[in-house]
């Protein structure tokens, strides 16, 4: 994306999934994991992160106190958060097949988040008892989530029309279904399109939503490979991934936004 001096980013994320998947008549039955991703990577990857400087710890997306069952027990779902200090950002999260690096708008910086998510795959690397060499690769994503505030009185049909670089219009037949002066409710906009570098795929989401209280839209763009399209589990070929994917994610940012709300954020 462009550098802007406020920019609509709510949060930047990172994430790495692994596992030996199987898969019957071209359906996943189930994900299974080697005994040192179920008994031990939790625990040395916290060792690891405590001498990195990451020492504040939460657990996350835990099930409720009476329950025997775990979420950590659940394939790739993060149950571990891992900051320098409480609140701080950049984090790392951990959990049964997965990694994540998670950056909010608030001194978010591509080189940074770079350099952040390099250091992080190092930790894993360290982290995990079978190395990052040794992970079965299921898929790699870059994610960025942006919020858009509507104008006063703007309704989310003026905002589609006037600050998004896609034809929109409402079929008349339908507005004319509805109460007097009644507006379309729920938005959800989302396209996908495959691509050669790195190869995988684009995954554009806009949603009507409320942020902080706020009407608007949420717009996730992903850059996802996955499968044959997963780059090697090593660092170099994962960095060069990166490039490839923020290469592609601030095209599409540029693409989709008008370019005169594009100054807004300037």
């Amino acid at each position: 994306m462009t550098t802007f001096a406020s920019p609509p980013l709510i949060e930047a994320i990172f994430e790495l999934r692994w596992g030996n998947p199987t898969i019957s008549e071209g359906i996943l039955r189930r994900v299974e994991f080697s005994k040192e991703d179920q008994q031990f990577f939790i625990g040395q990857f916290h060792g690891v992160a405590k001498s990195r400087g990451f020492s504040h710890v939460e657990r996350i997306n835990q099930s409720d106190a009476d329950s025997p069952v775990s979420m950590a027990l659940f394939p790739h779902v993060v149950s571990y958060r891992f900051r320098r200090a409480q609140d701080t950002w950049p984090c790392y999260q951990i959990g049964l097949g997965v990694f994540t690096v998670n950056q909010v708008n608030e001194g978010y910086e591509w080189k940074q988040f770079k350099a952040a998510i390099i250091e992080g795959l190092g930790a894993l690397d360290s982290g995990h008892p079978n190395k990052l060499s040794g992970l079965n690769p299921i898929g790699v994503e870059l994610r960025y989530q942006d919020g858009f505030y509507f104008d006063p009185g703007e309704s989310a049909i003026d905002f589609l029309r006037n600050k998004l670089n896609i034809n929109f219009s409402t079929p008349k037949g339908i507005l004319d279904l509805g109460k007097s002066g009644g507006q379309l409710e729920g938005n959800h906009l989302e396209f996908s399109l495959s691509l050669d570098k790195p190869q995988g795929v684009l995954i554009s989401d806009t949603q009507q939503a409320l942020i902080n209280g706020r009407p608007g839209f949420v717009m996730n763009t992903i850059v996802r490979s996955t499968d044959e399209f997963t780059p090697p589990f090593e660092i170099n070929s994962l960095e060069s991934w990166l490039e490839d994917a923020h290469d592609i994610q601030r095209a599409a940012f540029d693409a989709v936004i008008n370019e005169a709300y594009a100054k807004s954020f300037k």
